[in-house]
């Protein structure tokens, strides 16, 4: 790794805070891997000092390097004009590649800005901002940024990171021509090690032992399908009598109150406890406590609820919406149609399983995970790439350039 201790790379990570969802642990976990493989790497962000400092107490052993620039006008549109200065100084000359995370924001200047002035490659990891419910959403904004800048933005990349080969799919349909590494997210080998007390969670929500868990954890969002879940689940009802299904995460926009509308008009609202974002040691508690965990989505890159979910040993269900034909594969859960018939023919086998069964299937995807999944799998892989647009390495396989 001599050559890889020589380049210098800038993660521009739009938030690492309460509402950065997944892209906190990827950023987070990504960097202080890659720090661990001799890169010198540095984390520039447009969140405030006081969620940075939340970040850093949540994942202590992924805080990297975090500078963080002031944003002028609304947050969602990302404006920073330091940030704008800093790039084009001695700051953002010192560093060899420019790996750019999201897009959609204003912040994407600062890329372009940069790819101009120093000749330098860059990377973007699109997260799954190119999906078409994704695109819908806010469009008009989506529209001006991309005629201002996006556009530019992604067409000069030296070089698009997709989480799946759908992902990948995607960027052609939208007319993207440059290369693509084909590298999936990750999680700490010390999420998949770690010992996880159950007691605690359950007896803080007065949840008993006998009582089965069904636990959906991210954000609360029109593209995450609980309309799939609640559906189902009013129509399995009689059946699920001895569980209980959780709903975690951040609300997104009021879409809560939606959901919790629809579940009591479905007469359901017994069975389904929503109980807001967790995070850390509480995070991990509630996957020990769950016997089962659900990602009814639409559309995902590669969601890190479902790594955490395998990686805790927890079986999965989720749609065909994600790239995860290995649930079926390694028989570690269920890869169903993005639709209530789908969730509710892979819920209605689920539950009859015993504890024993579930456990087992659960073992299989903690070994799935620690196999495949892991950030430094993940680091090296994007090591090598860096090498490559760098010019000091040879072509990765996972690079796609037709």
């Amino acid at each position: 790794m001599a050559e890889a201790q020589a380049h210098k790379i800038l993660h521009f990570v739009p938030t690492i805070g309460r509402l950065s969802g997944g892209l906190a642990p990827v950023a987070l976990g990504l960097a202080y891997e890659q720090q661990r493989l001799g890169l010198q790497t540095q984390i520039w962000s447009l969140d405030t000092y006081a969620e940075i400092e939340w970040a850093k107490n949540i994942y202590q052993e992924l805080a990297p390097n975090v500078n963080i620039f002031p944003v002028l006008g609304p947050r969602s549109i990302g404006y920073s004009p330091l940030l704008e200065k800093s790039i084009l100084g001695p700051q953002g000359r010192f560093f060899d590649l420019l790996h750019q995370h999201s897009i959609w924001m204003a912040s994407s200047r600062a890329t372009n800005r940069w790819r101009q002035a120093f000749q330098r490659p860059t990377v973007i990891t699109l997260h799954g901002t190119l999906e078409a419910n994704v695109l819908r959403r806010s469009a008009w904004k989506k529209w001006l940024g991309g005629m201002v800048y996006e556009y530019r933005n992604l067409r000069a990349a030296s070089c698009l990171h997709a989480l799946s080969e759908n992902e990948a799919a995607s960027f052609r349909r939208f007319d993207l021509i440059n290369p693509i590494a084909i590298i999936p997210n990750g999680v700490s080998e010390t999420w998949v090690a770690s010992r996880r007390d159950a007691r605690q969670f359950r007896e803080r929500l007065q949840i008993s032992f006998d009582q089965r868990i069904l636990l959906f954890l991210s954000r609360i969002h029109p593209k995450k399908g609980l309309p799939y879940l609640i559906e189902a689940a009013s129509q399995l009802s009689d059946q699920l009598g001895g569980w209980q299904i959780l709903i975690a995460g951040p609300d997104d926009n009021g879409h809560r109150r939606g959901m919790e509308i629809l579940a009591a008009k479905r007469g359901i609202e017994n069975l389904i406890k929503f109980i807001g974002p967790v995070f850390g040691d509480e995070k991990a508690n509630v996957f020990a406590s769950s016997d089962l965990f659900i990602l009814p989505s639409q559309s995902e890159g590669f969601p890190v609820a479902v790594l955490e979910a395998l990686g805790a040993g927890v079986p999965v269900i989720t749609t065909r919406g994600t790239p995860w034909g290995e649930l079926r594969d390694e028989r570690c859960g269920w890869w169903v149609d993005a639709s209530v018939n789908g969730i509710r023919d892979a819920l209605r086998e689920a539950i009859y399983l015993p504890r024993t069964e579930l456990r087992e299937m659960g073992v299989r995807g903690r070994n799935l995970v620690a196999r495949k999944y892991t950030w430094p799998r993940i680091a090296e892989r994007t090591t090598a790439l860096y090498s490559w647009l760098l010019g000091t390495g040879k072509q990765p396989d996972f690079v796609v350039v037709d």
